[in-house]
């Protein structure tokens, strides 16, 4: 009897050993084809990957413990609080653990890749900024560059890494909204590193600057959101300089030879997720949220995601997808910082820090100056402007049409980028011949068929505003006239503030 359960016993763990063998070779294979795959998309892009990334923790906790600055940090903070040095190290060794990512190919280029393009692909018609896009590839590619970025939803993340991905991996600074499972895990997979915003303890800032300075001088590429936060009111918010001051210092480093780079990217939405939300702490006065609201919008987003998944997963079933409009990205030129440095007329870095900070934040002013004149115009956000501009009850369709004509002129001569998705396809086409076509045609004639497509354009771009207003409740049409709902309002000025900084209002 003994002997039979001895047997079955050990062809259990036969089967067991034999299971786990078979596991790890399969496993093995998968993860050697995915990667075999992902070092073949990376090569055939000619994808700029930063090689630290790929650095083992340990490494990089051992770069910070050991740097001269960290160690003075570490005894003022141990005499100042009265603490033992052993207790202060331990506590900075926690924050190196909280800021420190661990970059994953395969989650980056496979699993984020593969998410992404579901997750925005079934909410928005995503609208490539190929033209100024390609001006990255112009960069020098020995460059440290930074992205500079408004932030309109916490999308954003994921639509930028979504259009840069054939070019560059970006790290993100993210806040500690995000720091809940598995939010955390996937994050940090994805190369982002945490911040406490508003946590104001010197040693915990010592440790994050060194950090950023640390992979800046790697020459990792990183995203920066210079608000600071999502706007509550859709206006641009005044520019943070925190992580930039960290950034730009790196200039100053006798072993940094290279180029810093920044480029600015400009995010908008015919439909920001987090919207209703956001106007109502606007309207409450609340420009800024506590963890708690962003856990609770995150945890609304979190929900909305899947079923808007699901339920355009059937429509498209049936041919019959819906989505939230366009989301688009849109760069300008890059900055070179060593062409700012020139302008000024003193070495920035031998100033006392109030006085460098003042420089840095006339550098983070212009950038966000930049991103303003290059935000997407969306059909929703120029056909919100047009409404607010001209609401003093119902408004005619063809009045809200040519208003919104006179509205795209005014852009295009300001050198804004109109967003154009499928529904403009003909009218683009249409547009490219008559470039082509301008030598050898009169100029009258050419004149008038630009007007022409441009009222047609017009017309498409309200009729595509109008569909997502009266869905959400925001107008109501009756016999060719739009009345606006009051109580949602709010909403079309939200959407019209997006388009301010480029308006030059």
């Amino acid at each position: 009897m003994i002997r039979t359960i001895a047997t079955y016993i050990l062809y259990g763990f036969g089967a067991i050993l034999l299971y786990e063998i078979i596991r790890a070779l399969i496993t093995h294979w998968i993860k050697k084809r995915l990667y075999r795959s992902v070092k073949d998309y990376l090569s055939d892009n000619r994808i700029r990957i930063d090689r630290y990334k790929f650095m083992h923790k340990i490494v990089v906790k051992e770069d910070l413990l050991n740097n001269p600055e960290v160690h003075r940090a570490v005894i003022a903070h141990a005499l100042e609080k009265n603490l033992r040095i052993q207790d202060v190290q331990e506590q900075v060794e926690e924050y190196i653990e909280e800021i420190v990512p661990f970059f994953n190919l395969l989650t980056y280029y496979k699993a984020g890749d593969w998410v992404s393009r579901l997750i925005l692909n079934f909410l928005y018609e995503v609208v490539i900024d190929s033209e100024n896009a390609a001006k990255l590839e112009k960069i020098p590619r020995d460059s440290v560059v930074v992205v500079i970025m408004n932030h309109r939803s916490n999308v954003d993340y994921i639509l930028v890494a979504y259009m840069l991905a054939q070019q560059i991996s970006l790290s993100y600074a993210v806040g500690e909204w995000a720091r809940v499972w598995p939010l955390e895990h996937i994050f940090k997979s994805f190369g982002a590193y945490f911040i406490r915003r508003n946590y104001r303890e010197k040693l915990y800032h010592r440790v994050l600057e060194k950090y950023v300075q640390l992979i800046s001088l790697q020459g990792v590429t990183q995203g920066v959101f210079i608000e600071g936060g999502l706007s509550r009111d859709g206006l641009l918010r005044p520019a943070k300089i925190g992580i930039l001051d960290y950034i730009i210092r790196i200039k100053n480093n006798p072993d940094f030879n290279k180029e810093l780079v920044f480029v600015p990217a400009a995010i908008n939405y015919d439909h920001v997720l987090e919207d209703s939300t956001l106007v109502a702490e606007w309207k409450k006065g609340k420009m800024k949220s506590g963890f708690r609201d962003n856990v609770k919008s995150l945890v609304k987003i979190s929900f909305k995601i899947p079923y808007l998944g699901v339920v355009n997963t059937l429509r498209y079933m049936t041919g019959r997808i819906r989505r939230h409009g366009y989301a688009s990205v849109s760069f300008g030129d890059p900055v070179f910082l060593s062409d700012f440095l020139k302008t000024q007329d003193v070495d920035i870095f031998t100033l006392e820090r109030h006085e460098r900070l003042a420089r840095v934040q006339e550098f983070a002013d212009g950038m966000l100056r930049r991103i303003g004149e290059k935000i997407p115009v969306t059909p929703m956000c120029i056909t919100a402007r047009a409404l607010i501009s001209m609401e003093k009850g119902p408004v005619a369709r063809n009045a809200l049409i040519q208003k919104v004509e006179q509205l795209r002129r005014e852009i295009k001569r300001r050198g804004g980028r109109i967003v154009t998705g499928k529904a403009f396809e003909m009218s683009t086409a249409m547009h490219d011949r008559l470039e082509s076509e301008k030598a050898e045609r009169t100029r009258d004639l050419v004149s008038f068929e630009e007007d022409f497509l441009e009222g047609e354009e017009s017309v498409r771009t309200v009729k595509l505003a109008l569909d997502i207003m009266r869905k959400r409740k925001m107008v109501t049409v009756k016999k060719g006239k739009i009345q606006v709902n009051r109580g949602n309002r709010a909403l079309l000025e939200y959407y019209s503030n997006s388009l301010t900084a480029l308006l030059g209002e």
